[in-house]
């Protein structure tokens, strides 16, 4: 029986060390990255709805009509995408 309990405490501590190094930092410097990304392009979205100092007519191409929306919908892509990325 004692055998088997250091066989499992050996195994366990190499494993216990990875997560211990792990679990200093939630994010590595890729995910921070991806982050930045994402908050520049919902500003750039944003900023692009609060250009038109008028209103936006539909028969008209309009930056914060058909352009900003996207750039809004990219940046929660990804932004998620740096949240979830291991």
């Amino acid at each position: 029986m004692s055998i088997l309990k250091k066989a499992t405490t050996a195994a366990s501590k190499p494993h216990e060390k990875a997560n211990s190094q792990d679990a200093g930092m939630p994010f590595r410097r890729s995910n921070y990255r991806w982050l930045v990304v994402g908050v520049g392009l919902l500003v750039i979205g944003y900023a692009g709805l609060l250009q038109p100092a008028e209103f936006v007519d539909s028969q008209q191409f309009s930056f914060a009509l058909y352009v900003a929306p996207w750039f809004i919908l990219g940046g929660f892509g990804t932004l998620i995408y740096a949240i979830l990325k291991k």
